[in-house]
């Protein structure tokens, strides 16, 4: 264990959890679920499935991508793109590059209405590691008025319910030194939406969600090569907790002023999210394959006085998930890792074999959730594990959609004893009896 905290735990002891989703809740509006923890309670979900079983439908999508699905109400939304990109032999002009914004009708899967954005300046170019995850990885986010899209490039986008568009916006054009296009989701907050627009625009910015003009920003061109989405934690106080290479700094959501912030030894690429527990955040990344916890609360620059914990782990794309005492991910290779919360140390790593034919070797693009008790982990070749949430990772089911060779890039979405899960090819509602 390094950096032990100086500040008594004392001051600290009056730091809100964030609290799971109750099954009751109907939406899962946003990456992550509607508190970002992706952690469901008390629902009654099916652990077995395949085309013919508990899948009471599924639905072609007309590209691929790599974002989630989410739900609000009676409607699943997912995002997609096509016109260039999507044959990596044959990956066409990036002039003609199109996204689109799909909602479906929850109860039967059928496409109720869809929205395509067209790019406004050429994308990053198809090669390299964006041909890992294409141009629609941004998870899009709701509310019971409005749905919102991030599309890099071409800005953040505002529908109502119904399809009709209601603004556009821009964040930036840049790319980041790499050219691995755009990641980072969207997040809600009273009227604002939070957007980590590091790459487009050196920048995290809010927008008014009522037309998109801005409410504050704060610019840093050191905000580059992060694709993580930020996090609210309560502290007796909302702090806004974002992850950028060498630094996790808070702001104050209304209105963007630095709360405080820490050094952090992930000094290049920021994939996954901060994830946070009892007011402690946690992030891991880096080339080098490093993870941090640091303590919310304070002023300045708290690295001396509120790091946690540093340790070297084997990192991984996806988000980590806290559960219990330990913090869990999948990683390269299918290797599923647990550390203990108190000291970053290791409980426990173990590979999980997948059935089937070994497509798309790197595993960890979907981040993991847990329902009642239950780790689901979606492999990009299309296996779906589901493993009791211990640090044994005993595995309870292995799930496969026959016939679909696509990848699986998405964290799944689950509300009401349903979960959506997307492939590159196809959307897919799993319920018991289904």
């Amino acid at each position: 264990m390094t950096g032990l905290l100086k500040i008594p735990f004392l001051l600290f002891a009056l730091l809100a959890f964030v609290l799971p989703v109750s099954a009751q809740d109907s939406n899962w509006n946003r990456f992550r679920g509607p508190n970002g923890t992706g952690i469901v309670t008390d629902t009654d979900l099916a652990q077995e499935w395949s085309d013919k079983k508990n899948t009471p439908w599924k639905t072609e999508l007309p590209g691929p991508g790599s974002s989630s699905p989410i739900v609000q109400g009676d409607k699943v939304f997912v995002t997609c793109y096509t016109g260039y990109g999507v044959d990596s032999r044959n990956p066409g002009n990036p002039s003609d590059l199109k996204r689109h914004l799909l909602c479906f009708d929850r109860g039967t899967g059928k496409e109720l209405w869809r929205d395509t954005i067209d790019s406004v300046v050429d994308e990053d170019e198809y090669r390299g590691f964006i041909t890992d995850h294409g141009y629609a990885s941004s998870t899009p986010v709701s509310n019971d008025e409005l749905v919102f899209g991030f599309f890099g490039k071409s800005g953040v986008v505002a529908w109502d319910l119904e399809g009709n568009r209601k603004w556009q916006t821009s964040v930036g054009t840049f790319s980041d030194p790499a050219k691995w296009g755009a990641g980072a989701s969207p997040m809600l907050y009273k009227d604002l939406v939070i957007v980590n627009a590091g790459i487009e625009g050196h920048t995290l910015i809010a927008l008014k969600q009522s037309d998109g003009s801005e409410a504050w920003r704060v610019d840093d061109e050191k905000f580059t090569n992060s694709w993580s989405t930020p996090v609210l934690v309560d502290t007796g106080r909302p702090e806004l907790i974002y992850s950028v290479p060498g630094r996790i700094i808070a702001f104050n959501p209304d209105n963007g002023e630095e709360l405080w912030s820490a050094q952090t030894p992930i000094k290049d690429a920021i994939t996954a999210s901060v994830v946070a527990n009892d007011g402690i955040v946690y992030t891991l990344g880096g080339r080098q394959g490093k993870a941090l916890a640091v303590r919310c609360g304070g002023s300045g620059d708290v690295t001396e006085t509120h790091t946690v914990w540093t340790q070297p782990v084997t990192s991984s794309i996806g988000t980590p998930i806290v559960y219990g005492e330990h913090l869990y991910w999948l990683g390269a290779g299918g290797i599923a890792t647990c550390l203990n919360l108190n000291d970053g140390t290791e409980a426990n790593k173990k590979r999980l074999e997948a059935p089937g034919p070994k497509r798309f070797p790197n595993s960890s693009y979907a981040s993991p959730i847990v329902v009642d008790d239950k780790m689901i982990v979606v492999r990009r070749s299309g296996t779906v594990h589901v493993v009791k949430a211990t640090p044994d990772f005993e595995i309870i089911a292995d799930n496969v959609f026959e016939g679909d060779e696509s990848r699986f890039s998405g964290t799944p979405a689950v509300a009401d004893g349903q979960m959506f899960i997307r492939s590159d090819g196809m959307l897919y509602c799993i319920a018991k009896d289904g």
